[in-house]
C-alpha cells in the first residue's frame, strides 16, 4: 500500500482506497443467515419457530447447532426418543430452538458467524468434537449495550445488540488481520465514545419535540467512531505523519479541542474521513442502511436538511451529542450548526450539559 498524499506527491487513486477498504472491510459484511435471525429476534411479534425454514435450508448451520455442546446430553436424549422412521434432526431442531428462544439462539448463530468468517473452532464432520459456544466473549459489545438498554428500560435494545455487533465484527476482523495490540485497543476505545454519544443522543431524544427515525437514536450513535477502527489499521503507525495514530496524537491536545482539530486535520491528511468509514460500516447487514447518511454528516448536519429534514434532525442530534459527551465537563461549546439545531428542536444549551454530566457519573460496564 502506498501511503497518502504527501507534499510533492500525486494523491492515492480512489481505486486503490476502494480495494483498501474492501481488503479490510469485507468479512464484516454479515451472511445472510445472520441477517434473517436478528430480523426474527428483533420483531416482537415473530416467534422463534420463523427461523424453522431457514435451518432447514442451511445444512451447516443445522450441523452446528446440532453439535453445540451444552445441549449434548439433551440432544442425545431427544434422539433416543424419536422413531427411526422420523427425521430426528428436525424434531431436535425444533426443540433446540423452543427451549432457548429467539436472543440465545440469535447469539449463537452470530459466534457460529464469526467462526466461520475466522475458520476456526467448528466441528466439519459428525465424528469431530462439538461446538463450544461463549457468547459472553465473543458478543462483549452487543450484549454489553442490550444490557444496558434492558436495565435502563432504554426503547429498542434489540438496535443497540446489532451497534455493539458490529464492534465484535471488528474484533474478529483484527484476529483475522492479526492486529497489534494498539489497534485492538482502538476497538474498545471507539466503543466507550460510542457508547457515551448513544447514552447521550437518547436523553436528548426523550426531550425533543419530536424526531424522526427513534428507532435508530440509540444504536446508530453507538456506530458514529466505529470508522476510527478501520482509519487506525489503513494508516497504521508505519505512515508516520500521515498516520491515524498521529492524527489522533495531534487532536489531542489542540487548542481548539479535540473534535474540531480532527475535522480539520481529517480533512487534509487523509483522502477519506472515519466518519465515511462509520457509515459505511453501518450500511452492512441493512438494520442501519436507511441512517448511514445522518452518521456520515455528523460533522455536517445541514447537508440532509433539503434532502431529508427527518435525517438532518438525526445528525444534528448525535453532533450535540458527541460535542457533550466529549467536551471536558464544564467546557462546552458548540457551533453554530449545533446551536441552531437545539434552537430548532425546542432544546437548550443548559439541557445539554445537565444530560451530559448524568451520563459521565453514571456507572456503566
Amino acid at each position: 500500500m502506498s501511503p497518502p498524499e504527501q507534499a510533492g506527491q500525486q494523491k492515492e487513486p480512489l481505486n486503490d482506497l476502494s480495494r483498501l477498504l474492501k481488503d479490510y472491510l469485507y468479512l464484516l459484511v454479515p451472511p445472510p443467515s445472520l441477517v434473517r435471525v436478528i430480523e426474527v429476534s428483533g420483531n416482537e411479534n415473530a416467534t422463534v419457530r420463523e427461523l424453522i425454514p431457514l435451518f432447514e435450508k442451511n445444512a451447516a448451520l443445522r450441523h452446528f447447532m446440532l453439535k453445540l455442546n451444552f445441549l449434548a446430553d439433551k440432544i442425545a436424549q431427544w434422539r433416543s426418543e424419536v422413531p427411526e422412521n422420523v427425521d430426528y434432526e428436525a424434531v431436535i431442531l425444533d426443540r433446540i430452538l423452543s427451549l432457548l428462544g429467539k436472543n440465545p439462539v440469535r447469539n449463537i448463530v452470530a459466534c457460529i458467524a464469526m467462526n466461520r468468517a475466522l475458520g476456526a473452532n467448528l466441528p466439519r464432520k459428525l465424528r469431530d468434537p462439538g461446538l463450544s459456544i461463549d457468547y459472553t466473549t465473543q458478543l462483549p459489545f452487543a450484549l454489553a449495550a442490550e444490557e444496558y438498554c434492558n436495565e435502563k428500560k432504554v426503547m429498542h435494545s434489540d438496535m443497540a445488540f446489532n451497534g455493539g455487533l458490529l464492534y465484535d465484527w471488528m474484533n474478529t476482523l483484527l484476529t483475522r488481520k492479526k492486529a497489534s495490540v494498539d489497534q485492538r485497543v482502538v476497538v474498545r476505545d471507539a466503543f466507550n465514545e460510542g457508547f457515551a454519544i448513544a447514552r447521550v443522543s437518547y436523553r436528548l431524544a426523550q426531550q425533543m419535540r419530536r424526531i424522526r427515525h427513534h428507532r435508530f437514536v440509540f444504536g446508530g450513535g453507538l456506530l458514529v467512531p466505529i470508522g476510527k477502527i478501520p482509519m487506525s489499521m489503513i494508516f497504521s503507525k508505519e505512515l508516520r505523519e500521515r498516520s491515524w495514530a498521529k492524527l489522533v496524537e495531534d487532536c489531542a491536545g489542540h487548542p481548539r479541542g479535540r473534535l474540531a482539530a480532527m475535522s480539520t486535520y481529517e480533512a487534509r491528511r487523509l483522502p477519506l474521513r472515519h466518519l465515511e468509514v462509520s457509515a459505511l460500516v453501518a450500511s452492512f447487514g441493512e438494520t442501519f442502511a436507511p441512517v448511514e447518511a445522518a452518521i456520515a454528516a455528523v460533522d455536517h448536519p445541514y447537508y440532509l436538511d433539503a434532502i431529508d429534514p427527518g435525517l438532518a434532525a438525526l445528525a444534528g442530534l448525535w453532533s450535540v451529542a458527541r460535542a457533550a459527551a466529549l467536551m471536558p465537563e464544564g467546557r462546552l461549546s458548540l457551533s453554530i450548526s449545533q446551536e441552531n439545531f437545539l434552537q430548532k428542536s425546542g432544546l437548550t444549551l443548559e439541557a445539554v450539559k445537565k444530560v451530559a454530566t448524568e451520563a459521565r457519573s453514571e456507572r456503566v460496564g
